[in-house]
């Protein structure tokens, strides 16, 4: 069998890009064929598809012309537009949450990673969903990290942290003032790490870095996109992870988080409780003494540090690959199991587009796989 992935866009370390490659690697492992598509190139025919939903996108546009015995939709969630006011990407965010609407007639299943997105679904009208797993390949984590990082901050400083896109949802203001009193209230042997990607926010970073200077905080630190193994020295100098994120529709972040054994204090919002499952600490408001009292609390007392190490341990085994991978194997078989192309729904409303001819370039991955872009 074939199914191949439609995607917006895919980049290398990105965590919807991941999840694409590692759904590749599961349906090698059924023995199905598999090439990843963007949005650059458009297919005229292809078996089966499954397309990926996190923005507006152009390749969306063709869907309903595409033919195939059955697409299925894997929704990431689509960040709420209003975060990224006066930001070309608010654009792509708004038309995502159109054809969200618009194009739940041209799939026959939709697979997403938390209840909080399928209500999302739900409330688009999308009526066959499955929540499965967020699946991540967590054996890459078991890798010596980078030994110079280690070296250059492995010290009696307390060390703080934040993994994910530098983007306005992400709130990092407010961590940056909870960072501020925790400093110089209650330990100036303390730094901030914010790693992750700010390239396509560089608006957002310079909001971060004037209030930093503001503020004068020294030992806050924005170091962009990381490496694997210098990710994994971030982890392991950390004493506590701290997520003031205001929409998570899943995160990879805190699930690596838990897997690498660092406490985490994240506020209760969309998907965040979901995904921790009752391990870490969740706050209900963002006072910045409150926050940063319970930072103290837990990078002091040991007894209550272990107990949510503990508990954060006990919960990610939820997304190990021996549990998760299975699941997905199984979805995928069902998912496809219809052998006639008339069993699926048909829709034709935008029959004004005609197609152009896709013109594809084959890269390939890690594992052997085509990659069109």
């Amino acid at each position: 069998m074939q199914i191949d992935q439609i995607t917006p866009a895919i980049w290398y370390g990105n965590d919807i890009s991941n999840i694409v490659l590692v759904l590749q690697k599961i349906m090698k492992d059924l023995g199905c064929e598999s090439d990843i598509f963007t949005e650059a190139m458009q297919v005229e025919e292809r078996e089966n598809i499954i397309y990926h939903m996190f923005m507006g996108s152009r390749a969306a546009k063709t869907l309903a012309y595409l033919k195939s015995k059955r697409k299925v939709l894997f929704y990431h969630g689509i960040m709420p537009p209003e975060y990224f006011e006066n930001h070309p990407v608010q654009i792509s965010l708004l038309g995502g949450r159109e054809e969200i609407k618009t194009l739940k007639n041209n799939f026959a299943f939709a697979f997403t990673t938390t209840k909080y997105l399928e209500e999302e679904l739900h409330q688009a009208g999308y009526e066959q969903t499955m929540v499965l797993p967020l699946p991540l390949d967590l054996k890459e984590y078991d890798q010596e990290p980078d030994l110079q990082l280690m070296k250059a901050y492995e010290d009696d400083y307390t060390n703080l942290l934040f993994v994910g896109q530098i983007t306005p949802n992400k709130k990092l203001e407010d961590t940056i003032s909870i960072f501020n009193y925790y400093h110089k209230k209650l330990n100036p042997k303390s730094r901030l790490f914010l790693v992750g990607s700010f390239s396509s926010h560089a608006g957002y970073c310079q909001k971060l870095l004037a209030l930093i200077k503001e503020l004068q905080i020294q030992n806050v630190f924005l170091t962009g996109r990381v490496s694997i193994k210098k990710l994994l020295a971030y982890y392991r100098l950390s004493q506590v992870f701290l997520c003031m994120s205001e929409y998570e529709g899943f995160s990879t972040p805190l699930i690596e988080a838990m897997y690498l054994k660092v406490p985490i204090i994240a506020f209760d919002r969309a998907a965040v409780p979901e995904i921790l499952g009752g391990a870490g600490c969740l706050i209900n408001n963002k006072d910045v003494r409150d926050t940063a009292r319970l930072l103290d609390w837990i990078v002091n007392d040991r007894a209550k540090r272990e107990e949510i190490i503990s508990r954060q341990s006990e919960r990610v085994t939820d997304f190990l690959p021996e549990k998760v991978f299975p699941l997905y194997k199984k979805a995928i078989m069902e998912a496809f199991s219809c052998e006639n192309a008339e069993d699926y729904p048909q829709n034709n409303r935008h029959g004004f587009f005609t197609p152009a001819p896709w013109f594809v370039f084959p890269r390939f991955n890690r594992d052997g796989f085509r990659i069109f872009i």
